[in-house]
């Protein structure tokens, strides 16, 4: 669901027409949009305790090698997308989502995989459950706060070189000065120059998304009765969510900055969404209905999305950027991308805004019919 969220938010048929839980928040705030990133992370981290699951008798070292891999991978796909119809090394955006995502990635991984190997003897996994016991969801808890204190202590107390007083506004917070510093303004988004909303430092603060994931993940394995384990997502995501707000009247909520208030915030509502799953998967066995509401078949359409999530993000910015590129003779004789192109055909029949709604939802759709194709023959990219 997340994945199919990303390319339907990515894809307006026109950036000026959007619905307004279609749209990021301007800085402060969080959109139903602002929730579609930190969602992918938490379940990136999620799936991390449950990858090293079925890697018991795996080496360390070549667990390790493989995390290392994958991550330069998703970092290069990610600069491979900033660079295709730009051309550019000059300008080339160091940043960018998939960058994020491979480096909160290989910073969990790497942590998670480091302490478990210091709780096991002779560094190899037991063939059973009982190497997980070795870190604890509270020392998962208690690294997401690590990273979210430091972060935040920085935020709020760190001056920009060359400034008198500490500011959170756009392009002036220490964040801003980090990357100008670290890449350059060249490297940055090109819409905003002096900033980037996939920076650096945003980026060590969305690390605690993707450890509160972790502990999703490691209470999804826990061999407590469902029963258990749904009362705890729902624990969890009450005290996170409230957490969140409370912070709010300290420290804004704020995507960009990727601000505690909104790593916890947006936590919770991650722990609130696999309850509701978790519950949709009790229902039928208490109703004894032969699960014939199970999730699996309610929301079966969606999941080719997850099953091919780095396939379709990277094919879908493609083809959407290829079309911004490829450029025609529209009815006045004056170029046009084909984007606007098959925007104006819609734009036709709807007004500008379900027009814009209806691109998206048309890219969407045809990416669904791509990835069912891809589903029924088995081919998945696996990096």
């Amino acid at each position: 669901m997340t994945v199919a969220g990303m390319i339907l938010v990515n894809n307006p048929g026109s950036w000026s027409f959007i619905y307004a839980p279609l749209k990021h928040a301007k800085w402060n705030g969080c959109t139903p949009t602002d929730l579609v990133f930190p969602f992918f992370l938490f379940a990136v981290g999620a799936s991390i305790p449950i990858a090293f699951d079925s890697k018991k008798e795996v080496s360390k070292v070549r667990i390790w090698i493989l995390i290392f891999k994958r991550s330069l991978v998703l970092f290069g796909i990610g600069l491979f997308l900033n660079f295709f119809g730009e051309w550019s090394f000059e300008n080339l955006r160091i940043p960018g989502v998939l960058q994020r995502i491979a480096f909160v990635y290989f910073i969990v991984s790497s942590c998670y995989l480091f302490f478990i190997s210091r709780a096991n003897e002779n560094g190899e996994f037991k063939n059973d459950s009982s190497w997980r016991k070795g870190i604890s969801e509270g020392f998962i808890l208690f690294l997401s706060v690590i990273f979210l204190t430091v972060h935040t202590w920085i935020l709020t107390n760190v001056v920009v070189p060359g400034e008198s007083v500490i500011s959170l506004e756009e392009g002036k917070d220490i964040g801003a000065w980090m990357d100008r510093i670290l890449f350059g303004e060249r490297h940055l988004w090109k819409f905003s120059k002096t900033w980037d909303p996939e920076g650096f430092f945003s980026g060590v603060a969305s690390v605690a998304s993707a450890l509160l994931g972790a502990i999703c993940g490691r209470i999804l394995l826990s061999e407590d009765y469902r029963n258990g384990r749904i009362l705890t997502l729902l624990s969890a995501g009450v005290l996170l969510t409230l957490g969140g707000i409370f912070w709010e009247s300290f420290l804004p909520i704020n995507k960009s900055l990727w601000t505690g208030s909104y790593a916890v915030y947006t936590g919770g509502l991650a722990f609130f969404c696999i309850f509701f799953f978790e519950l949709l998967e009790l229902l039928p066995l208490r109703a004894k209905m032969d699960r014939v509401i199970s999730p699996e078949k309610v929301f079966q359409p969606l999941l080719v999305f997850g099953k091919n999530a780095i396939l379709v993000f990277a094919a879908s910015g493609l083809v959407a950027r290829s079309l911004n590129l490829w450029m025609i003779a529209g009815e006045n004789g004056k170029k046009i991308s084909m984007k606007v192109f098959f925007y104006l055909k819609l734009n036709l029949f709807f007004n500008s805004y379900n027009a814009s709604l209806a691109y998206a939802l048309i890219q969407l759709l045809i990416w669904w019919g791509i990835l069912s194709i891809l589903d029924k023959k088995r081919i998945y990219l696996k990096v």
